[in-house]
């Protein structure tokens, strides 16, 4: 209930108000700050009814400026979420059905995010093409290469599209791994079914990769 509440104040009053600038990418970016702030609050909230442990103050190193393309598994449905409050101006690639909900879809709009279309990154090809146009506008861009939630038995096959937008855009690419123990709020699971403990999720950074020019993406 608090996060559809939080959702639809900044959906529909903050975040109007705030994006009030002719610039896009300036008020892109000052939309994804409050949205920041807001995943810190929430989080913390979380820590405090004993639901998530993670603290994203502390959460994982920063990342050098400039624009870039953030790879990570996606574990569990609070992801997203969690690496907002860390890394803040991020555009995600977000499922189609999220850009049509009433409560998120003027905030995913308002902050520049991705519509990433019925199947996922890399599919259609519009979904690479408006990452490497954030990109080159200066933006990170977050993506998840398998698509959705990874199953429990570990990962799905990666899409190409990051990696692809990352060598059009001749960006860095900087994959991250999640840990989320014990188990929680996998692919097939409600959200209301917590396991007895708090789920603690920790970041850990893995070694970027720096992209050159391909002629087959697959390299």
């Amino acid at each position: 209930i608090g996060f559809g509440v939080g959702s639809a104040l900044l959906s529909w009053i903050v975040l109007p108000v705030a994006s009030c600038d002719w610039n896009r990418v300036r008020r892109q970016r000052r939309c994804q700050r409050l949205v920041r702030y807001a995943f810190v609050f929430f989080h913390d909230y979380m820590n405090l009814c004993g639901l998530v442990e993670y603290d994203p103050r502390a959460a994982a190193p920063k990342l050098p400026s400039g624009p870039s393309v953030l790879v990570t598994n996606h574990p569990t449905l609070v992801d997203v979420v969690a690496l907002i409050a860390v890394y803040g101006e991020l555009c995600v690639v977000v499922k189609a059905s999220l850009f049509r909900n009433p409560l998120l879809g003027p905030l995913l709009r308002l902050c520049g995010h991705i519509d990433g279309g019925k199947g996922g990154f890399g599919e259609p090809p519009t979904v690479v093409e408006q990452a490497i146009d954030r990109l080159r506008h200066g933006h990170r861009v977050l993506i998840f290469p398998e698509g959705s939630r990874s199953p429990a038995s570990g990962l799905r096959r990666f899409h190409l599209g990051a990696f692809r937008a990352a060598i059009e855009a001749q960006v860095p690419l900087f994959p991250i791994a999640i840990f989320a123990k014990p188990p929680g709020l996998q692919s097939g699971q409600p959200w209301y079914e917590i396991p007895a403990t708090a789920i603690r999720l920790t970041l850990q950074p893995l070694r970027p990769l720096v992209v050159g020019t391909c002629a087959n993406p697959r390299e």
